[in-house]
């Protein structure tokens, strides 16, 4: 599934559905992990983040779709997909606990790169650092 236009974003509200799609499908396009760095897959990252951005902010606007929209995505089978929705659940305050764990949980059993993104996920919702503080 691609995206034609940028409408989409801008248009009639999308469902809790279409949101969870879109997510799924951009954070496919997403580098993960050092070897996804080239040229070609960081262009696409780069598209995708900006499409990503807005469909965060949209949501950021609408408490309530995005909470049933980072609910779903909480439980999806993908460690990327559950840790950026996490992230994002942090920053509005929803659905703490369950993204707590799932920050801990990477932190004790993911991979290096997953260890460090949790970190400092916890450590930002704690207080110890700023957002953009770099470590």
């Amino acid at each position: 599934m691609g995206f034609k236009s940028t409408k989409i974003f801008w248009g009639a509200s999308m469902t809790k559905e279409e949101y969870v799609e879109k997510i799924i499908y951009l954070n496919s396009q997403i580098c993960q992990k050092p070897d996804d760095y080239t040229k070609e897959k960081v262009r696409k990252n780069n598209k995708a983040a900006r499409k990503l951005t807005i469909i965060e902010n949209a949501l950021q606007n609408d408490i309530e779709i995005a909470m049933e929209v980072y609910k779903e995505l909480l439980d999806n089978e993908d460690k990327f997909i559950k840790s950026n929705a996490a992230a994002l659940c942090l920053q509005l305050k929803i659905h703490v606990d369950k993204s707590i764990e799932i920050f801990e949980y990477l932190e004790k059993y993911g991979e290096s790169w997953e260890k460090i993104g949790a970190e400092r996920q916890l450590k930002i919702w704690r207080g110890e650092i700023e957002p953009d503080d770099p470590g």
